[in-house]
């Protein structure tokens, strides 16, 4: 099970998950922390939900494009991921159902890049279980998961057209941390924060875009949550109708 979270904000993308999967073993599930979020050559950021297996495939797909991605985030680029993905998942989906005779819990992915296209403007890039892929920069947000729907319903109502990087690692993780706190089973800890930033001149994406928050800067973000949802409290204790 996962959540992960995105926001375009006026300055660049930030994008967080929870680091917990499941293993199916023959006594029942065991959970172990996972990396969810991938940084994949020198500007593009990675994150995918689904089965585990599927998501270390197209991991590797997408890691054989680094070069043209390096060059920014273009149709053509895209549409050569996601033909070399398809044929994966349709391969995986017709041998689950063929040896289980069921449609039930068969293998999905779904995919979002983050980067910049060639004019190094921001992009977020989204492929579906279905393979459908769209740019879903005008949106503003994603989230996919089992904890998609409140995750959705929660970054909507914090997300601002003002937001920074710095005000968006805060609305993701907490995004991320009331899903956790809300969902319980299946999502957990350790939360990561990435973000993308910048535009460079150079030819290929810069090396300095892509970041990933230290525990150290987590654990700010974790102060200023905590005195975030404080704050709530007092209004809402003080509030009259």
């Amino acid at each position: 099970m996962t959540i992960i979270c995105a926001l375009r904000c006026n300055d660049g993308i930030v994008i967080g998950s929870d680091g917990q999967a499941s293993i199916n073993t023959v006594g029942g599930a065991v959970k172990h922390q996972i990396q969810k979020i991938h940084k994949i050559g020198n500007g593009t950021i990675f994150a995918a939900s689904g089965t585990i297996g599927l998501i270390q495939k197209c991991i590797e797909i997408v890691n054989n494009h680094s070069a043209e991605l390096d060059l920014g985030l273009t149709y053509e680029t895209l549409e050569s991921i996601k033909s070399n993905i398809f044929p994966v998942v349709k391969n995986a989906r017709d041998s689950y159902v063929q040896y289980n005779n069921t449609t039930e819990g068969i293998p999905k992915i779904d995919i979002l890049l983050c980067g910049l296209d060639k004019e190094k403007q921001h992009k977020m890039w989204h492929m579906g279980a279905d393979t459908h892929d769209e740019f879903i920069d005008a949106v503003g947000c994603y989230c996919s998961g089992n904890g998609e729907t409140f995750g959705y319903a929660l970054l909507k109502s914090l997300m601002q057209s003002s937001s920074n990087i710095n005000s968006g690692k805060l609305i993701i993780y907490r995004t991320i941390r009331d899903t956790i706190n809300s969902i319980a089973f299946g999502v957990g800890e350790p939360i990561d924060i990435w973000y993308l930033k910048g535009a460079t001149t150079h030819n290929e994406i810069s090396k300095n875009n892509v970041h990933m928050l230290s525990r150290d800067e987590i654990d700010t973000l974790i102060n200023l949550y905590k005195k975030w949802k404080d704050i709530e409290a007092t209004f809402l204790s003080k509030a009259e109708l």
